[in-house]
This record gives C-alpha cells, structure tokens and sequence, in this order.
C-alpha cells in the first residue's frame, strides 16, 4: 500500500497532515505529498487521504479519478457530507486502513463536452455537478434542451444545474432537485429561478445523452464542481452524458446513507 495525504494549503492543516504522514512512514509505508500526488501519471496500490471538508475531498477525487486510486475523507470542514471520519478518529481510521478493514464503493461520473461555434471542444468530468450560471448583471439565461437528439423544449432562467446522484445533495438539492441513491446510474438536471414553474427537475438514465445549447448573448459561467472553468457564449453547445470512469470512494464501515442524511440534513427528523 501506498498513501497519498491531500488538503489545502492556508487553511492550518498543515500540522495534522505532517502528523498523519509521520504515522505511516513509521509503519513503513510509502507517502505521497501534495505537490508529488498532482505530478503522478500511475499509482497502483495507491490510497488517498483528503484532510478538510466536502470541497477539499472532490479535489481529491479528481485524482483519484485520474489515477485510479480510492479516496477517503477525514472531516476537518464544516459540514463533511462525503467524507467518512471525524478529526478525533483519525488515527483510528489510519490503523484500520492498514489492516484492510475497509470496502470500496464505485460512484458514477459525468462527462461534458462543450462545443465551440467554430467546432471547438473542450472536456471536463465532474464528481458532484456542472452548473451554466448566467452574470449577475448579464441576461436571463435561454436555452435548447435536447435528449438523445429530440428536442425537449426552450427554457428561460438564471441557470441549470446537471448532478451526479452524489451531487444531488449538494446545489442541486438547494435549488428544488431530487435526493438520489448515490449508487444509482442516473443523474438529473434542475433549473435554477425558471422563469416559468412547469420548468421541473428531470431525472435521466445513464445511457440518455443530455444537450444543452446556449441562446443568450454574452458570456456565461460554467461550473465543475463548484470551481468556474470556463466561459460560455451564445451558440455552445454542452453535451452531457454518463463518464466511463468511476470515482473509487474508500469506507471503513458499510455507510448508511439515509442515516447521514439524518444527521447531515436532519432529513427524517
């Protein structure tokens, strides 16, 4: 085994993460720092640890998505929805891990590529979700909805969030979308202050291709989990569809989800 320590730089989790690396080198094992788990091209046996909160760990699972690799999370955020432990049981944790008391769950992904007007592309995979945002002094957003090639409708509003089921509690859930198993092979897309109230969310399977095209004027933000990175004009086309590869996510203890629902949401209570 291998084990790469992820967290943010500036936030003060510099000491624990220098704690936690000590640790497994003193049971001889192999640790990756940051900067040496961004440069890594291939890392079997490789597992990664994320230190911090919900955003900290899909940075993480980017790389782990890239490299193959399982993550797991140790809550040192705020509310720690995707992430497994609690800072007091870390070390805990890290001991089970060496053991091999743990199972590994596979979550789906999604893909997008945006097509330019002159036949541009660019491609991008998210864990959560993708969000066309419009400026919030731009235009209302308009938009051609297409499923597998049919057309689905014209929609006016101020954006259209597309998310994984593990991103289903997270903005889409804020903006009227559905809670989704996070096991499931589907995933949905909910507008964002539609202009018109029949604009419901929509739930797809995982093998509908979604295509969203641009009608409005100047440009627009799109989002991959929750970071801008790219801008979007009148004219793009973005095309949605299930990804090929899986984010591998590490779990010490079969997870309940509706139980963390409860205790994260207060859902059931």
């Amino acid at each position: 085994m291998k084990v790469g320590i992820f967290y943010l730089e500036n936030n003060g989790i510099e000491e624990t993460a220098k704690e936690l690396a000590g640790f497994f080198v003193k049971k001889n094992i192999k640790v990756f720092k940051v900067e040496e788990l961004k440069k890594l091209r291939s890392a079997k046996g490789l597992v990664i640890i994320s230190l911090g909160g919900d955003g900290t760990f899909l940075r993480a699972s980017h790389l782990g998505i890239r490299l193959n690799s399982p993550v797991i999370g140790v809550n040192l955020g705020n509310l720690g929805f995707l992430t497994d432990i609690e800072a007091r049981d870390l070390f805990d944790a890290a001991e089970q891990l060496l053991q091999g008391k743990y199972e590994i769950e596979n979550r789906m992904t999604l893909e997008v590529t945006i097509i330019g007007a002159k036949g541009e592309e660019r491609h991008f995979i998210a864990v959560n979700d993708f969000v066309v945002q419009r400026r919030i002094n731009g235009k209302i957003l308009s938009v051609e909805i297409y499923v597998n090639g049919m057309n689905a409708g014209n929609f006016r509003s101020d954006g259209l969030v597309v998310a994984t089921p593990t991103g289903s509690t997270a903005y889409s859930l804020s903006v009227g979308g559905p809670i989704i198993s996070p096991l499931s092979e589907v995933y949905s897309f909910v507008f964002i202050a539609p202009h018109k109230l029949s604009s419901r969310p929509v739930v797809l399977s995982h093998s509908d291709k979604l295509s969203v095209r641009i009608m409005t004027e100047g440009n627009s933000y799109f989002l991959r989990d929750g970071e801008t990175v790219a801008t979007l004009n009148k004219f793009d086309r973005l095309v949605f569809r299930k990804s090929a590869r899986y984010l591998k996510i590490l779990h010490l203890k079969n997870k309940n989800f509706f139980e963390v629902l409860n205790k994260k949401f207060g859902w059931g209570v």
